[in-house]
């Protein structure tokens, strides 16, 4: 069994500019492995592979040039994007991208290796104390396939850069989904005790763990309804920076070239009507009422207006006088 998972291994490293005949993978099985295989049983496997497991194994008319293998799982620009993804992420440290990327690039034949190494730039990677993060995704991954609840504590940084417990709370409740958002990993955890949905992220989670005795989680129904999957990707939609609240209608009013970041933000469900003899336009759109909508709000308050609901632009202009009253200060210090 060992003997042909190697054989198998070198016609994973063939492509159509690498071929590879039989005398070729029998002298590199016994030059790197010591093991004699004739080329018959060669034959033998790759027959198997081709009609047992479906490999797409190409042999030209010119036999002499060997085998290859034709199609694999992922395309290169699969494997582009998602090398790309693990690359650019702010949740694991360099070691564990590495690992990723190197699983990923063994998918495709050298010609294709050779194109995304050279077109794949690496990264520092995130801090070390980050090594945690597959451990904690891992818990949480067997905790809601064995309809479990979990525990842990919330992290975050003192002045020395220490990670350090929030508070003296030990967060305790149901997980229901993860979910990368805003260049973050985070779960979507209903607490115990509460109404409604959060998100926590991942890397600053701690002391994960399922608590015995066991507790099955609160249904998700409870909270988005019976269409789970839906409803869960609908609370996800509405969040913005991963701060939750209660779900309304954002009415706002943007010049028309705002149009193109709303529709990124928060996709083509963003209903639009023209202000005629204008350039600019009124939106409306379904997001919670969180913290994070205010967040986003004020980065965009030179070229969006709330026009609805009252509350949400009282809150809005209440939050821009505190923050022009603390620049207008006159006592500031210079160190």
């Amino acid at each position: 069994m060992a003997d042909t998972k190697k054989k198998f291994y070198h016609i994973m490293e063939t492509d159509e500019d690498h071929p590879k005949t039989a005398v070729q993978i029998a002298d590199l099985l016994e030059t790197r492995y010591g093991i004699r295989a004739e080329r018959k049983s060669i034959y033998r496997d790759i027959d198997v592979l081709r009609s047992d497991c479906g490999m797409d194994i190409f042999r030209p008319n010119d036999r002499r040039e060997g085998w290859y293998l034709a199609s694999r799982t992922f395309e290169e620009w699969e494997l582009k994007f998602l090398i790309d993804l693990a690359l650019s992420s702010n949740v694991l440290p360099k070691k564990e991208v590495q690992g990723i990327v190197k699983k990923l690039k063994a998918q495709i034949g050298p010609s294709g290796r050779e194109l995304l190494d050279a077109i794949s730039p690496g990264r520092i990677g995130a801090a070390e104390d980050h090594c945690h993060v597959k451990n904690n995704i891992d818990t949480i991954l067997r905790a809601i396939r064995t309809n479990r609840k979990i525990a842990f504590r919330y992290m975050r940084y003192d002045v020395t850069g220490r990670r350090i417990p929030r508070n003296d709370h030990v967060y305790h409740g149901s997980p229901y989904a993860l979910t990368y958002k805003d260049d973050f990993y985070y779960m979507i955890f209903h607490h115990d005790g509460k109404d409604d949905l959060s998100h926590y992220r991942i890397d600053r989670m701690a002391h994960v763990e399922i608590p015995e005795p066991f507790e099955r989680r609160t249904p998700l129904r409870d909270f988005v309804g019976v269409r789970e999957t839906d409803g869960l990707s609908a609370f996800v939609h509405r969040t913005i920076y991963c701060y939750g609240g209660k779900d309304i209608s954002l009415r706002l009013k943007c010049p028309r070239y705002e149009i193109d970041d709303l529709i990124d933000h928060f996709g083509r469900a963003v209903r639009i009507w023209e202000l005629p003899d204008t350039d600019y336009c009124e939106v409306t759109v379904s997001v919670q009422d969180g913290a994070g909508l205010y967040y986003w709000l004020m980065q965009r308050a030179d070229n969006l207006e709330v026009i609805a609901p009252q509350s949400v632009r009282e809150k809005l202009i209440k939050k821009l006088r505190e923050t022009l009253a603390q620049y207008e200060k006159k006592d500031i210090e210079f160190m």
